[in-house]
């Protein structure tokens, strides 16, 4: 009986359902292609979006290692000028003592430093390696007046190699900052 009244439904109407079958699976695929082309543009904006924000982070870090590479070669500077009083007579270790635990060089985040250039500067590794290697140098000029005085030496021997050390490693922390300053420019 089921069978028969389908026989008996006209040739036009099944027409028709094809046709709205055919329309709702045509519907269905332009949907779906509109949501796959939504979501692609969605996740392109999205790594857009990420790419300048990490962009504009690692522009950012780089500045603010600028100025702590600033701070920390002034307060090399400073550590210099009053050891070298102390290298001419004209202070004691003891003072030159004081003097550097009241220096600003112990506001330089030297872990903060260490830590950019280890993240957002990995072209910096280099020139930051040279400044670390004079300061050994100079931390080694040190210790030798420090053993000097210690045995009543005079430190004017050690004016000059400290003197020298200094200025190259002022060449080295500029070095580094015009390093900086293309990193970020090109970031």
């Amino acid at each position: 009986m089921g069978l028969e009244m389908l026989k008996d439904v006209p040739f036009a109407a099944w027409i028709g359902l094809a046709g709205v079958v055919f329309g709702s699976l045509l519907t269905t695929f332009g949907v779906s292609l509109t949501n796959r082309a939504n979501l692609k543009r969605l996740e392109q904006q999205l790594a857009h979006e990420e790419k300048l924000v990490s962009r504009r982070e690692r522009k950012e870090r780089l500045e603010e290692l600028y100025i702590l590479i600033c701070h920390w070669s002034n307060a090399f500077f400073g550590n210099y000028l009053s050891l070298s009083l102390v290298m001419k007579g004209q202070i004691d270790y003891n003072k030159y003592l004081d003097e550097i635990r009241e220096s600003p060089a112990k506001q330089v985040d030297y872990n903060r430093i260490s830590m950019i250039i280890d993240i957002y500067g990995g072209e910096l590794q280099e020139a930051y390696a040279a400044i670390l290697k004079i300061r050994d140098e100079i931390n080694d000029i040190e210790f030798a007046h420090k053993k000097a005085y210690l045995s009543g030496q005079p430190g004017n021997l050690y004016l000059e190699p400290a003197g020298k050390a200094q200025i190259k490693l002022g060449k080295a922390c500029d070095d580094l900052k015009n390093l900086i300053s293309v990193a970020a420019r090109e970031t």
